[in-house]
């Protein structure tokens, strides 16, 4: 037996799919616009350890860039710094530590999109004596960035 009229159900499945369609494109253009608001901004934190004392800096950016070029890049200025000692590499998951001065240096890349992907570096804190105008792990953004000729800046936290 066919029904001439559709059900109840179907007309909302049809409402909630159209719904999507609507509310996904303003959103995605939302997202691009808000991604090449802060595309080249460095943000840095630091998280304090029990005492209150600073024990980690983390910086992330976000680049107009394919995340295999920005992994790669990362790796070229790595292995070009003699003062760097490679300690481990993850091509898989665009992952990469380091040490430089007895400090060890995490970078991971993040894809968001074909050609946008998000830097994240985290780092142990200099400690009281080490005073430096930025920190270690936004230098070595800044270092990916100019490799790759693309403007990053410190932004404001």
């Amino acid at each position: 037996m066919t029904t001439k009229y559709p059900t109840s159900q179907t007309i909302y499945f049809g409402l909630f799919v159209s719904l999507l369609f609507l509310v996904s494109e303003p959103a995605f253009a939302q997202w691009i616009f808000a991604a090449r608001h802060i595309e080249g901004r460095i943000n840095q934190l630091t998280q304090d350890d029990q005492n209150g004392k600073p024990a980690v800096q983390m910086a992330t950016v976000v680049l107009n860039a394919q995340a295999n070029k920005v992994y790669a890049t990362a790796i070229n200025i790595a292995s070009q710094n003699q003062a760097v000692t490679i300690i481990s590499q993850d091509p898989s998951n665009l992952e990469l530590k380091v040490s430089e001065n007895n400090k060890r240096v995490t970078l991971k890349v993040i894809p968001l999109s074909d050609q946008s992907s998000e830097i994240m570096i985290s780092a142990n804190a200099p400690s009281d004596g080490e005073a430096s105008s930025a920190s270690i792990v936004a230098n070595s953004i800044l270092k990916i960035c100019n490799q790759m000729n693309k403007k990053c800046s410190l932004g404001a936290n």
